[in-house]
């Protein structure tokens, strides 16, 4: 995932919300789903759905934790991207017209205290939410399918 991410960002010269990152989503998901499929391969005697969400919870968590620091990495490394959503929305507050010049400037600076952690914790929260969905939906058919064939 991280690399299919910088290929998108650095090769094709992807901005970082381009439709790129549903392919991410997709090897995030296809990860998950290849951990729930090995686990049922495996010679455990009783696999419930139980036993497919913990497979699957722990490899979503660790795909998060994983994103999360490039997340980190990559915005650290980029600010160009958090001032340029600066300057939009600076743009923005100065087309309303009821903003004072302090006030978009004290707001700017707000903004770059809170990137950061906000877009960490949007990608965190992205995967989790992602992760659980995918998790739920493949735990309870592989559990159902084991069901039948015991």
């Amino acid at each position: 995932m991280v690399l299919a991410s910088l290929f998108s960002l650095y090769v094709l010269k992807n901005p970082v919300e381009s439709y790129f990152q549903f392919i991410v989503y997709f090897i995030f998901c296809l990860g998950i789903g290849w951990s729930l499929f090995d686990y049922s391969k495996s010679d455990t005697e009783k696999k419930a759905f139980k036993d497919y969400f913990s497979v699957g919870f722990k490899t979503f968590v660790v795909i998060a934790l994983i994103m999360a620091v490039f997340t980190f990495a990559y915005f650290s490394g980029n600010p160009e991207f958090r001032d340029g959503k600066i300057a939009e929305n600076s743009k923005l507050l100065i087309q309303q017209g009821d903003h004072l010049p302090n006030e978009i400037a004290a707001n700017s600076e707000q903004l770059k205290k809170m990137f950061m952690p906000l877009m960490i914790s949007a990608a965190v929260f992205r995967y989790l939410i992602l992760g659980a969905l995918i998790t739920v939906i493949a735990a309870g058919f592989l559990s159902q399918k084991n069901k039948t064939i015991a």
